[in-house]
């Protein structure tokens, strides 16, 4: 199996273990909420009767659901999600210095692209992929450092995993598709020069620069919100990679967000986030008529999964904490569909 079938593969089963977790009621109610999401505002019924069903040791259910404890007892700090973007900055920059030169790890990764597609990306499309998630990689880690605040709070360690595994899979998958392109390329500081882009590329650098706007003033808008003073520190959220608490505890109480981006969407931040990437799969398309880059929209569908299973938790926690009229009218991740 090449290198290509198994990043898409990677991908695809990641999004299907997502959401096997998120429809299956005792694997979401453990698995999927974490922070204030956890509280029973999420609907604790289900976990009463599974409490219950603990306490009979010779029930097969009571067994079945002290193993999952025991799973969901396994958990990371909070804030190790800034280590997402320290890897894909990383990641980054090494594969920056092996496409310049060619190097060992890049001529690896070639030798197991054997079944790479004949359409194939551009160098410069490839420099201009490599850029975009650059740059978005070096922004969250800027926002995970100036806006966490100190907390408690944990995460399941799958989600560490599955994030780790994702944000070094992309950092391959910007350019996995142009490998033919870069071995027949060399790299000049001609390739630095200014040239008009194509429609394609200015209308996808465009809206990876809207997307990523909006959703750093969403990331500051919720951190300003955690900055102010509470009488309950340790229920301070943390802000994180696309998964920022989406309520901030104020005299004693939590309030939902007020700000405009926030009127008609749950979580316009994840929104912007399925944006970024939507970008990066038009930009990153090979030629020859191809409308995307099929590795990167592998990528996008676990965004999209993993955003989507996480906005409808929180829907359903500012639903239980406020009440239906707090969340009508709100869509989850897409605009007047969902």
């Amino acid at each position: 199996m090449d290198i290509i079938t198994i990043l898409r593969s990677g991908y695809l089963a990641a999004s299907a273990l997502v959401l096997l977790v998120a429809l299956i009621s005792p694997f979401r109610t453990r698995f999927l909420a974490y922070g204030a999401r956890t509280s029973p505002s999420n609907g604790p019924s289900s976990a009463k009767k599974d409490k219950a069903a603990v306490k009979n040791p010779q029930s097969e259910k009571g067994t079945l659901i002290a193993i999952l404890d025991r799973l969901a007892d396994i958990t990371v700090p909070h804030s190790w999600f800034t280590s997402f973007y320290v890897i894909c900055v990383a990641w980054s920059l090494v594969w920056a210095s092996q496409l310049l030169t060619q190097g060992p790890l890049f001529r690896l990764v070639a030798a197991h692209a054997t079944a790479e597609r004949g359409a194939t990306m551009t160098a410069r499309q490839v420099a201009v992929a490599w850029a975009m998630l650059m740059v978005q990689g070096s922004r969250r880690l800027y926002e995970s450092l100036e806006f966490a605040k100190p907390s408690k709070s944990r995460m399941w360690f799958v989600h560490w995993v599955l994030g780790t595994g994702f944000y070094t899979a992309t950092g391959m998958a910007v350019w996995v598709e142009g490998i033919s392109a870069v071995q027949a390329h060399t790299f000049s500081l001609d390739d630095i020069a200014v040239t008009g882009p194509d429609l394609r590329t200015f209308a996808s650098v465009l809206l990876f620069i809207l997307a990523s706007g909006i959703q750093h003033d969403c990331h500051a808008y919720l951190a300003s919100l955690k900055s102010k003073p509470a009488p309950q520190p340790s229920m301070t959220a943390v802000q994180h990679s696309g998964k920022d608490e989406d309520a901030s505890h104020i005299s004693g109480g939590y309030k939902l967000p007020d700000h405009p981006a926030f009127a008609y969407s749950i979580a316009p931040h994840y929104t912007a986030e399925c944006l970024i990437y939507f970008s990066l799969t038009m930009v990153a398309a090979p030629q020859g008529g191809a409308w995307v880059n099929l590795t990167l929209a592998c990528a996008l569908v676990f965004v999209a999964v993993n955003l989507g299973a996480t906005a409808d938790v929180t829907r359903e926690w500012y639903r239980g904490r406020f009440g239906e009229e707090a969340v009508k009218g709100k869509w989850r991740l897409v605009p007047f569909v969902w």
